[in-house]
């Protein structure tokens, strides 16, 4: 077995403590952030998040100033002892999870559409007209110019 030089992690996200404290064994469970994708079209934001072994109902989606929020809970079902075995290893994980995003543009809230299927949660999140990009004409000298500009930050 080689060393390995312990360098930190330059992603915030990154469960530092999680690295330190497995080589020596577990002192519980957490569930960690679920891992996900944010795509944004010419119409809508989409956020793809990876929730195995949850259902719909145990995942909350909110939307608040702008700041989509997705959180949950896994329950840990183990039973150990008799018929159900004994566990050796367990690297399942449990426990509350919460996740923000801030949203890249204005956004029609009422029409904000949340699906579950096979673990992965997708809400799709249209973007207001305000938020669109829009050809804005150019008037004078006898000619009239057509500009694309966008809207947002």
């Amino acid at each position: 077995m080689g060393i390995n030089r312990w360098q930190p992690s330059t992603d915030l996200f990154h469960p530092i403590f999680n690295d330190l404290v497995m080589p020596f064994g577990r002192m519980g469970s957490t569930l960690r952030v679920p891992e996900t994708d944010v795509v944004e079209t010419e119409t809508e934001v989409r956020v793809l998040a990876e929730l195995p072994g949850m259902r719909g109902e145990d995942v909350d989606v909110s939307l608040e100033n702008n700041v989509l929020t997705i959180s949950g809970e896994k329950s840990e079902r183990r039973e150990e002892g008799g018929d159900n075995g004994t566990y050796h290893l367990s690297e399942r994980r449990w426990g509350k999870f919460t996740r923000s995003f801030i949203l890249p543009r204005e956004v029609e809230q009422d029409r904000i559409e949340a699906h579950f299927d096979n673990g992965v949660l997708e809400v799709t999140i249209p973007k207001s007209e305000r938020a669109r990009r829009r050809r804005i004409p150019i008037g004078g000298s006898g000619e009239v110019q057509q500009v694309e500009a966008r809207s947002g930050r």
